[in-house]
């Protein structure tokens, strides 16, 4: 299958691991990958493992340049000739729906940020996923057809990326310590991490906490630690570019998100055999399996986080036995299994996109071989997809 990512960048941050993942694995499988982006620090990364990068800038607050983008996906697409294009972002999004409307491709569209105002245009792709089964109701509430969205949990176990020297691989943390990995801003909930790890200070005062990340947050985040009086015993370490590291130094792994639709995190932190302590909100109970495999407080409440630490930092056994639970069932978050289902989403809307157009004339802009091949691979899937393989 011939695939393009559309992708804003591919510098940092979920919304980007998730297709360099992605890409890297389905070109190992014999694939053949772009990704589309404005370029960043995975360029040569991806590269290395087989997907072609090709400058695509997606900027849509500067019209000139988003013309020039849209020229550029439409002669990318006449050259490599993909069999589908899948979407990321917003401005992706828009491109890839132009692009699939004058050459009759499929478009598959991932929603990684429902909470976006601007997230209702993912809706434009053939088929829609959503990261979790909590995005996939709240998207459903939103309005996204039930027929054409799906589910693809994330899952970071066994790609690439996470094999990445980093700056921090030799770092030693003053143990026993917590830790968090996120962008510091509002909705991810450090204020109530401090706020939590303040109130434990006497029970287990020989504890460190280390917050790594940055953002618009950090200067209220260093001053509220300086007021609690913490200022020798929270860390700030700033973007970390591969997290392996940390997270095998790290006793109890936090994300106190207010709004969090899958954090990679999770999983790594799990397969890094972490303690973890989630909140109730989007895609982190399904990744803790409901409590089983890490502890689920409610978001917002920093007396609620406290008792969970509390109750892991005191208690030995405890700690222990959340680790070890922490471990279990791990093998749904490979990324083979995230690679797969996303192959299997590619083929339906394959499938459908050429059932629907079989009836109308075809594109003269792409070459006639290519459109027989295509259709010739729709048929394909629409037989693997009768067989049950696709499911309806």
């Amino acid at each position: 299958m011939r695939i393009v990512h559309l992708v804003n960048h591919c510098e940092w941050g979920g919304n980007v691991h998730v297709p360099v993942d992605l890409a890297c694995v389905q070109s190992s499988l014999g694939h053949a990958v772009v990704y589309a982006s404005a370029g960043g620090r995975y360029e040569s990364f991806l590269e290395q493992h087989g997907v072609r990068h090709e400058r695509v800038p997606q900027n849509f607050r500067d019209p000139l340049l988003a013309i020039r983008s849209a020229g550029r996906l439409l002669a990318l697409c006449r050259r490599f000739r993909p069999d589908v294009l899948h979407a990321h972002m917003m401005s992706g999004a828009i491109q890839g729906y132009l692009a699939s409307r004058v050459l009759g491709l499929p478009l598959v569209t991932t929603v990684h940020n429902s909470f976006d105002r601007h997230s209702w245009l993912m809706r434009l792709g053939d088929q829609v996923v959503a990261v979790s089964r909590s995005e996939h109701d709240r998207l459903l509430a939103k309005g996204y057809r039930s027929s054409r969205l799906h589910v693809v949990l994330n899952g970071t176990i066994g790609a690439p990326r996470t094999r990445l020297k980093g700056s921090y691989d030799n770092l030693t943390l003053r143990r026993p310590c917590v830790t968090t990995v996120c962008g510091l801003e509002a909705r991810k909930g450090v204020h109530d991490l401090i706020a939590a790890f303040h109130l434990c200070r006497e029970a287990a005062s020989e504890w460190h906490l280390y917050i790594a990340g940055y953002g618009p947050e950090r200067g209220s985040l260093e001053r509220q630690a300086a007021q609690c009086g913490l200022a020798e015993r929270v860390h700030f370490l700033g973007y970390v570019d591969n997290p392996a590291a940390i997270f095998s130094n790290t006793d109890i792994f936090v994300l106190a998100s207010h709004a969090d639709p899958c954090a990679l995190t999770i999983s790594e932190a799990r397969n890094a055999g972490c303690a973890v302590i989630g909140t109730s909100v989007g895609g982190t109970p399904e990744q803790l399996e409901q409590g089983r495999a890490g502890r689920l407080v409610e978001p917002g409440k920093p007396h609620d986080l406290a008792r969970a630490l509390i109750g892991l930092m005191t208690n030995p056994d405890a700690l222990l036995l959340a680790k070890e639970a922490a471990r279990r069932n791990l093998e749904f978050f490979q990324v083979d299994r995230v690679c797969s289902e996303y192959l299997e989403i590619y083929e339906r809307a394959l499938a459908s996109r050429y059932h629907l157009a079989s009836s109308r004339q075809r594109s003269a802009s792409f070459p006639a071989d290519y459109r027989k091949s295509a259709e010739s691979k729709a048929h394909r899937c629409l037989e693997l997809r009768n067989s049950s393989r696709i499911p309806k």
